[in-house]
């Protein structure tokens, strides 16, 4: 007996139990109704074709119940790039509403630790934050030293004044100081 059918068959009898302590609490007047509704799921379960395909996953489908489903155009990473812009490492922002950028001290708590790179002497310990907000991302620079710059899709670089928030788009390049990050 195949999965599908063993569990088909747990159903019906777990509708069975249910009708039964129905009856039972509600007694046969009140209860027949409720009752006979837990019956006739249950012999849906049994009867019905597996070839139907109104109870029964597509056998294309994912072995995953619960397969995450993240809309087109949705940033889910940030890459740090080397020089010749390739990744270096990377960090998962999907589902996340804020990232600090800087350097883990020890003392602070930052997402985005960039204390092992080239330029992290020119990083301040925290020196950015990154938003979600209403579907999209935004970079806010808070640091008064080093800046943080954008590069933009049309190949300009932007500079971020302090305090103010840039929304950001799929590949656009941050700089924190030197260092390069990419939002994909």
């Amino acid at each position: 007996m195949n999965l599908k059918r063993k569990i088909n068959y747990s159903i019906l009898v777990i509708c069975l139990v249910i009708a039964i302590l129905v009856l039972v609490e509600m007694g046969w007047e009140q209860g027949f109704t409720w009752a006979a509704i837990a019956v006739l799921v249950g012999l849906i379960h049994v009867v019905l074709p597996e070839g139907s395909g109104v109870l029964y996953m597509e056998e294309e489908t994912s072995p995953l119940l619960y397969e995450m489903r993240i809309p087109e155009g949705t940033a889910t990473e940030l890459s740090l790039l080397n020089e010749e812009g390739e990744p270096l490492a990377a960090w998962d922002i999907y589902g996340k509403n804020g990232i600090v950028i800087g350097r883990d001290t020890g003392e602070n708590s930052v997402t985005v630790d960039l204390n092992n790179t080239t330029y992290a002497s020119m990083i301040d310990v925290e020196h950015a934050v990154l938003n979600y907000f209403n579907g999209a991302w935004y970079i806010e620079d808070i640091s008064t030293k080093n800046g943080v710059s954008i590069k933009k899709s049309d190949g300009k670089k932007y500079k971020i004044s302090y305090g103010k928030p840039c929304r950001l788009e799929l590949g656009d390049i941050i700089f924190i100081g030197p260092t390069r990050l990419q939002i994909l």
